[in-house]
């Protein structure tokens, strides 16, 4: 919860700070269940860019999900084809750590703290909206700054060896240098794509680190 709620409350402020309506704010926590994809969606749509820049933006966020599924049903040999799926969407990173550092943890018991977690969530974004709801328009452009707040308290604690240092300089240097020149369609995909091939060159030169 140290982490749902408030991310939530973020999204759901940002969200309706940005004149995104109530309904869609919650029914996108319900469908995409990603804080990082929604708060990236929020920056997108405030800014205007395009669907399709959105969509592949989420797939890059999310690509790390793929790995996710292969390493806990290794973890879990007893887990069946159905308990995959109804985990699946409900598996976030911070469920996926628990149920791999946690050996006493059980399949059932993976499924109720996934589904606790995603009421957690929608309840968050919905009280983020309440709470802005209540809010004076002209309060609106300071709760901007929460964005790139939130995804900087994402960033950092990821940050551990000198290949995720060079793709986050490299990825922040090349969005900004996009932005300067009113690039902003293309900045935030080709900024994630470089920070991704400098920190794996980096990777390959550095042995792992």
């Amino acid at each position: 919860l140290s982490t749902y709620v408030p991310s939530g409350i973020a999204y759901g402020t940002l969200a309706t700070a940005v004149h995104i309506q109530w309904y869609y704010t919650i029914l996108l926590s319900a469908a995409v269940y990603s804080g990082a994809v929604q708060s990236a969606f929020v920056g997108l749509w405030a800014i205007g860019i395009e669907p399709v820049t959105m969509v592949v933006t989420a797939f890059l966020l999310n690509l790390r999900h793929t790995f996710y599924g292969p390493h806990l049903e290794e973890n879990f040999p007893q887990m069946t084809a159905g308990d995959m799926y109804s985990i699946a969407p409900f598996l976030t990173d911070e469920l996926y750590a628990l149920a791999v550092s946690d050996s006493q943890m059980e399949v059932p018991e993976v499924r109720k703290l996934g589904y606790f977690a995603y009421s957690c969530w929608i309840l968050s974004s919905a009280i983020g909206v309440a709470f802005t709801g209540g809010l004076p328009p002209f309060l609106y452009p300071i709760l901007f700054l929460a964005l790139p707040a939130l995804f900087l308290a994402l960033m950092v604690p990821r940050i551990k060896g000198s290949s995720t240092v060079v793709s986050a300089v490299v990825s922040i240097a090349i969005a900004i240098v996009l932005k300067a020149y009113s690039f902003p369609e293309y900045s935030i995909l080709m900024s994630i794509g470089a920070g991704i091939v400098a920190g794996l060159l980096m990777l390959k030169v550095g042995g792992g680190k």
